[in-house]
């Protein structure tokens, strides 16, 4: 049997998250300028998306060739005509399905707006109280982890004592129920912060824990009681959990994170996905259809068996997150799975390909849509190669890989409503 050892945690095109910016920034026009309250406002709301190489560079006709003239850096634009030009670019490039005539993003984004104008979590049960306004409102952590990745998978709240500050924990976990990022903020300065300090050295964690402190800890004692306190307090192990560790990815970084995201159009420039037509979805098809627009969440796990007894190619996707057609009281799913295997040396390309059906009573899949963490595994390794008869994907990896460093790309697609996503992932085969 082939043997494969792992070479680059997989990219996932809707998780990837580059770049920085900051908002909050004073736009330096004249109030009397015509361009001074829009800009203003514009700041306000999106300054988290904005990206350094847009404040710095705007949009030149080189990197984006779709454009007739250049448009001027955010923070050089000093006329309303080209804050207008400036504006219509940004959010063209950032609409995530260009085949609609709605801009999903943007909707996305300002209705998370009005959640935090609307302070939709001060009657909720598992942070109660908890306030935007407090916090900075549009300009504080709080809105800056809300606007880039909206309600979390998991929240809880923790009141100020004799030991430690006010802290709020909010989790977002993945397809599987791993946490992909934990934010934990604790107020100080009498609004609620990010904590930046997780801690891997018993140095760090002392330093760590002195933060969320009431006082300024000095003796072991005093660290000692202030841990066992939090023990108490924290059965399950989320806020210090938090405080340890902000995802079980390394590559996925507190400060990665809270950078402005890239824009979709370059994304997809760089990740080169296939173009896709215009959903057909037949008339009267009854369909519940997930958050997501052009992508289609999902998380592909490669698991490697350093014995040579067998390696694993699944994909593991929330059933919240797929669209669901349904019909004769069955839901029904049909996802098509495309990889490509392709020897970074020789150039030799094998192809694989598959649909995968998922279906099951419809009153059972929408309790299981309701909740978000329950997901589906699909293991693709024994799936038949529509590309070859008599062969699946097990038999075209042991019998036709030959050792070598691989790229291997991977297409998933909803065939109903063509929704997507795609992954690069490296291989070593021996």
């Amino acid at each position: 049997m082939t043997r494969m050892s792992r070479f680059l945690s997989p990219i996932v095109c809707c998780l990837i998250i580059v770049g920085c910016g900051a908002a909050g920034k004073a736009v330096n026009l004249d109030p009397s300028n015509p361009a001074y309250a829009l800009k203003s406002e514009f700041e306000l709301n999106y300054g988290f998306f904005i990206t350094s190489n847009e404040r710095k560079n705007g949009y030149a006709t080189g990197q984006y060739p779709n454009l007739t003239e250049s448009i001027r850096p955010f923070d050089e634009i000093d006329t309303l005509e080209e804050f207008r030009r400036f504006e219509d670019y940004f959010w063209k490039i950032r609409d995530t399905d260009p085949n609609t005539p709605e801009n999903e993003f943007k909707e996305l984004i300002d209705s998370r707006i009005q959640d935090v104008k609307n302070e939709i979590f001060t009657t909720d049960r598992d942070i109660l109280g908890t306030r935007f306004e407090r916090s900075g409102g549009l300009r504080g952590d709080l809105a800056h982890v809300y606007l880039f990745y909206g309600m979390p998978s998991l929240k809880a709240k923790l009141a100020e004592n004799n030991y430690h500050v006010e802290m709020v924990v909010w989790y977002y976990l993945d397809g599987q129920g791993k946490t992909l990022m934990s934010f934990l903020f604790y107020r100080k300065f009498n609004r609620l912060r990010i904590f930046q300090d997780q801690a891997s050295t018993t140095l760090n964690f002392r330093l760590a824990l002195e933060e969320i402190s009431r006082k300024k800890l000095i003796s072991d004692d005093e660290f000692l009681m202030t841990w066992n306190n939090l023990v108490t307090e924290d059965p399950q192990g989320l806020f210090r959990s938090a405080m340890l560790r902000f995802s079980y990815d390394v590559d996925i970084t507190l400060q990665k994170a809270l950078a402005s995201p890239e824009p979709a159009a370059l994304m997809a420039e760089r990740f080169r996905p296939i173009v896709l037509g215009q959903s057909d979805i037949p008339e009267g098809t009854e369909l519940f259809e997930s958050d997501y627009h052009s992508l289609l969440p999902a998380d592909l796990d490669i698991v490697i068996d350093p014995a040579g007894a067998g390696s694993s190619f699944s994909i593991t996707i929330a059933y919240a997150d797929l669209d669901w057609e349904f019909k004769d009281k069955m839901a029904e799913a049909v996802l098509n799975v495309r990889i490509s295997f392709q020897n970074t040396e020789t150039r030799t390309l094998n192809e694989f390909e598959t649909n995968v059906e998922l279906r099951g009573p419809q009153r059972a899949v929408e309790v299981l849509i309701r909740n978000v963490i329950p997901a589906r595994t699909i293991v693709l390794d024994e799936m038949p190669n529509g590309l070859k008869k008599n062969q699946t994907l097990r038999q075209l990896i042991d019998n036709e890989l030959k050792p070598g460093n691989y790229v291997v790309n991977i297409y998933l697609q909803h065939v109903l409503t063509k929704k997507n996503n795609a992954w690069s992932e490296e291989i070593v085969i021996r």
